[in-house]
């Protein structure tokens, strides 16, 4: 059985069973190991390289959608806390907006550093975005994908979480810094 990041397991160390959380799956094992490993944080302790067959139990499966938008909203509160000198250089109009938290349905165009533009459309049902770029070519460019998740902050990478693309859960997608936001009009 393959663990995931996220997921509390419970597992044999020496003589004892120790109860932790997988910080890092190693699938296909580590250099030496024959089977899967993992990095598992119990009890402000890590376990580094510990194989798929000492782990004995789950005992709380993570649900990946979740637990990445978790992820991604930490790293960029300490990503936001670090940058508070590069944020109070933006221009004034251009706050700091989290998309997602909009209520409101319509369409943005969110602009990057690299030059990338973004079209995000919020319907009452879904969001959907279209990348436009003409230089590189990502996966569905110029084709609208369902957003599952997004957190868009001017002077902060965006990150969006699409939907699955074959067999995978999700794909998370970054950008580089976005530099502007703003409203479009059809």
């Amino acid at each position: 059985m393959e663990y995931v990041v996220g997921d509390i397991v419970e597992f044999k160390f020496e003589n004892d069973l120790v109860v932790g959380e997988i910080v890092v799956s190693d699938y296909g094992g580590a250099v030496g190991y024959s089977s899967n490993t993992y990095d598992i944080l119990a009890q402000n302790m890590l376990y580094k390289h510990v194989e798929e067959k000492f782990i004995v139990r789950t005992i709380e499966k993570t649900n990946r959608l979740i637990y990445w938008k978790k992820r991604i909203e930490t790293f960029l509160d300490a990503l936001g806390s670090l940058e508070k000198e590069r944020l109070k250089k933006i221009k004034i109009g251009q706050n700091l907006l989290e998309l997602n938290k909009q209520i409101k349905t319509g369409k943005y165009l969110v602009g990057t550093e690299s030059g990338s533009k973004y079209l995000i459309q919020f319907d009452k049902e879904e969001t959907l975005m279209v990348r436009k770029n003409e230089k590189n070519k990502l996966r569905k460019d110029s084709q609208w994908i369902r957003v599952l998740f997004l957190d868009i902050r001017i002077g902060l990478p965006a990150f969006f979480i699409l939907e699955p693309l074959g067999d995978s859960d999700f794909t998370i997608r970054q950008t580089t810094r976005v530099t502007e936001i703003k409203e479009f009009d059809s």
